[in-house]
């Protein structure tokens, strides 16, 4: 007679309540109880299906995969091989329905050495595994604990070599799924896929150590996690997840919520399950950047964890792209979604630094890892080359330091551009140079010394030097955008910042004060009265909140159309029109 219910039923095949009442459990005659006595002792163990008035024993891999039962395990080695070495310590964890429901841990005493190394490795002596069961005690006990079960693993191949060695040659009957190669399917791209680097990568609060339970504890954490991709990837049942090839990698896959959202322009919400807001987007076309998400996303870390927590989109429509900008930016500002905000400060950035300790600092580009209290760092900036440019062009705008300030006046003093040799003394050196250049890249001042920029720019492009020339337009833009923006985001009374419009003929006027936007319209160049209207309503409307961030979406948008902005009073706005409509005719 098989000793348990499950071993009974795979030998036997289904068998009816009084069946497994006398054959297997030994009751005899219950009176007709016997259904009652089998369906308390079964349960919802998933194991067990009914048909009918029959019970069978479930096959493992037709389980879906968030109902099967797991056994999550490792082993501790002596070292070598299966065939040379043997088992020292044996780790389980019984998973139902992603919580564990059992525990199974041993030391084994191998009947060998133990490696010096992985004595190291491990802690685990030969003195601890003298007293210890051998494999052949407790292999036995293992069986029992997963029968019936989906065996899980890291690295599986090497611990069922071993389990099936001290079982004389025999593997485990039990479906085993394997976490390296499903992490190597499901989470592309990493650079290792050791047990320590998924549990961190999936932020699984148990850390593995090189001892069997706390090993086999981070590889169910890392194993749920890997479920919930697969489920999300469309895999449902046990043998799915184990026909899986290595050929095809699966992404996350939820396209079933992108499917209601329109082909326009607007806003997108990641919400989770509990209904929060994960993370605010803008699209041209919303269905086709949200299928992004669950095609793939863009192989961050971050984007998938995102994709992991979507439960559900909405989304706001809207009639531009400038609006979905907008409308993203106040909705990011107003929730602050997690992922809005996770992830930032991670890229290197570059800035432009001054020793507050010598007399007469010169720019030096540093990065933000070799930021330190005794500079004054301009910036940030994404690209070396861009400050590596502009340290250039400043070098011909402002009268740097050029010598080692001793001796007589150095070739630059010379020609007006060493400000030691020229007499200034550090204070002024400190006000006018530096202080100049720090009130230029903040867009603070510097008028004059921007058109030097430019014609330094067009000097550069002239001599064919382009990269150069690109690095400094940029530059430029970025400076003229910075000082356009503070100007909105300060000004206490409505300024109107004018731009050609993608419409033939006509001019765009966006009206901010305190750099929140108050009105937008769009005119012909003539339209006088039109505009003397727009200019009066625009006057009564009301600024809610703190707007910055919509001054510099806005120019930011409009720098990357044209590149043509006007910033005036509302006294001068159908002027400042008629000037950008007839340049922005002769640039289109």
């Amino acid at each position: 007679m098989s000793p348990s219910l499950y071993g009974y039923l795979r030998e036997h095949g289904p068998a009816s309540p009084e069946e497994i009442a006398s054959g297997c459990l030994g009751l005899g005659d219950l009176n007709g109880e016997a259904r009652s006595v089998v369906e308390r002792l079964v349960a919802d163990d998933p194991r067990f299906v009914w048909e009918g008035d029959l019970l069978r024993a479930a096959d493992p891999l037709g389980l879906p995969l968030h109902e099967a039962p797991y056994v999550v395990f490792d082993l501790e080695t002596t070292g070598s091989s299966a065939r040379e070495g043997g088992i020292t310590e044996l780790g389980a964890l019984k998973l139902l329905r992603g919580r564990v429901v059992d525990r199974f841990c041993t030391l084994v005493n191998p009947g060998r050495p133990i490696e010096p190394f992985v004595a190291r490795l491990t802690g685990i002596t030969d003195e601890m595994v003298a007293g210890a069961p051998p494999a052949g005690e407790v292999i036995p006990r293992f069986e029992e604990f997963v029968e019936g079960s989906v065996l899980v693993a890291h690295n599986a191949s090497f611990d069922c070599s071993f389990v099936t060695a001290a079982r004389g040659g025999r593997p485990l009957p039990n479906p085993v799924l394997d976490t390296l190669r499903l992490a190597r399917l499901l989470v592309p791209g990493l650079r290792r896929y050791r047990l320590s680097a998924l549990a961190a990568h999936f932020g699984v609060r148990q850390a593995p150590n090189h001892r069997a339970l706390a090993d086999a504890a981070a590889t169910a954490g890392v194993f749920l996690r890997l479920v919930r991709l697969l489920r999300s990837a469309g895999v449902g049942s046990v043998g799915e997840a184990l026909a899986l090839r290595g050929g095809r990698r699966i992404t996350p896959q939820k396209h079933h919520l992108a499917g209601g959202l329109p082909a326009s322009c607007g806003v997108y919400y990641f919400l989770d399950g509990a209904g929060r807001v994960l993370y605010v987007g803008k699209a041209k076309n919303l269905r086709s950047r949200v299928r992004t998400y669950f095609s793939g996303g863009d192989g961050r870390r971050k984007v998938r964890r995102l994709v992991e927590e979507v439960a559900s989109v909405r989304f706001r429509t809207t009639e531009t792209e400038l609006e979905a900008l907008l409308l993203e930016a106040r909705e990011i500002r107003r929730l602050s979604p997690r992922y809005n905000t996770a992830g930032r400060g991670e890229e290197r950035r570059w800035y432009i630094g001054f020793s507050r300790a010598e007399p007469y600092p010169v720019p030096v580009r540093f990065s933000s890892e070799e930021a330190a209290e005794d500079l004054l760092l301009l910036g940030p900036y994404r690209s070396a080359g861009m400050v590596d440019a502009c340290i250039e062009a400043l070098g011909r705008i402002f009268p740097l330091r050029r010598c080692s300030v001793e001796g007589g006046p150095c070739l630059y003093g010379q020609m007006g551009r060493c400000a030691p040799c020229m007499g200034m003394d550090p204070r002024e050196y400190a006000r006018e140079v530096v202080g100049g250049i720090a009130a230029l890249l903040r867009g603070e001042d510097g008028g004059e010394r921007l058109d030097a920029l430019r014609r330094e720019r067009d000097r550069l492009a002239a001599a064919l030097e382009f990269e150069a020339a690109a690095r400094l337009r940029d530059l430029v833009s970025g400076i003229e955008r910075l000082r356009l923006t503070r100007i909105l985001g300060t000004s206490t009374t409505p300024l109107a910042a004018v731009a050609p419009s993608t419409e033939s003929g006509m001019v765009e006027v966006f009206v901010f004060a305190g750099g929140a936007l108050l009105a937008h319209g769009s005119f012909g160049a003539e339209d006088e009265e039109g505009l003397r209207g727009f200019a009066a309503r625009a006057r009564k409307a009301r600024r809610s909140g703190s707007g910055v961030d919509e001054a510099r979406v806005v120019l930011s948008y409009l720098r990357r159309r044209s590149g043509l902005v006007e910033v005036t009073g509302l006294d001068e706005l159908v002027e400042a029109v008629r000037r950008v409509g007839k340049t922005g005719s002769m640039v289109q």
